[in-house]
């Protein structure tokens, strides 16, 4: 009988964390425990779908708050290097990060203000806790601007590049529709099949009585 040669060895633990996406009920607990730093880091994500580090090195010359856009420079890829319109909330929290700033970034180092902040997970992680939510990564938040982006209506193609993907595929693994919103997309989808037969009927009648 032939020996497994790996019987014996102790495999890695996988990674079986899943996404989590925010609800708002459990947004608003949320923020509520988040402190002042994390609460503009997370509604930046929230509001934009950036990816954690691109909020961490915004530098006030990418920022253009009478266009509401903000400028994202760098990135592995060309996709990710793109320009994104602000929503109110961010413009909000940008405009008063940014007055009276002498830091070359938005979210500088409290110990050395000349370079941006390393992360907020500690902080992040003590919200959750608090908060009592369901267990969630800081980068959850940007799959919870996905999800809810493509259930607003936003199309794939628009919606990777706001994310920064160069393929549309890399989308399917950050926006996870409820089962809800896909019955609702059900719904609409027989409805405009039955709207369109009624439209071809009424249009055939007339040819058929001439």
């Amino acid at each position: 009988m032939v020996k497994n040669p790996v019987s014996r060895v102790k495999f890695l633990a996988e990674n079986n964390q899943q996404t989590h996406v925010l609800s708002h009920l459990e947004e608003r607990a949320y923020f509520e425990q988040a402190s002042p730093v994390l609460r503009d880091v997370a509604r930046l994500i929230l509001e934009t779908g950036m990816r954690p580090e691109e909020v961490y090195t915004i530098r006030p010359e990418n920022v253009d708050l009478e266009r509401r856009t903000i400028q994202v420079p760098q990135g592995k890829t060309k996709a990710a290097r793109r320009l994104l319109t602000l929503t109110s909330a961010a413009v909000e929290v940008l405009k008063r990060r940014m007055t009276g700033l002498e830091s070359p970034y938005v979210f500088p180092c409290e110990t050395d203000s000349e370079r941006p902040i390393p992360k907020v997970n500690n902080a992040h992680d003590r919200a959750v806790k608090d908060s009592k939510i369901a267990p969630l990564r800081l980068y959850d938040l940007r799959h919870t601007w996905a999800t809810r982006a493509a259930m607003s209506g936003i199309d794939l193609v628009t919606l990777a590049a706001m994310l920064g993907h160069s393929r549309i595929q890399m989308v399917l693994r950050y926006a996870h529709p409820t089962q809800a919103h896909q019955a609702k997309a059900m719904e609409q989808l027989e409805q405009f099949n039955a709207a369109q037969q009624i439209a071809a009927f009424e249009k055939q009648q007339p040819a058929m009585t001439q």
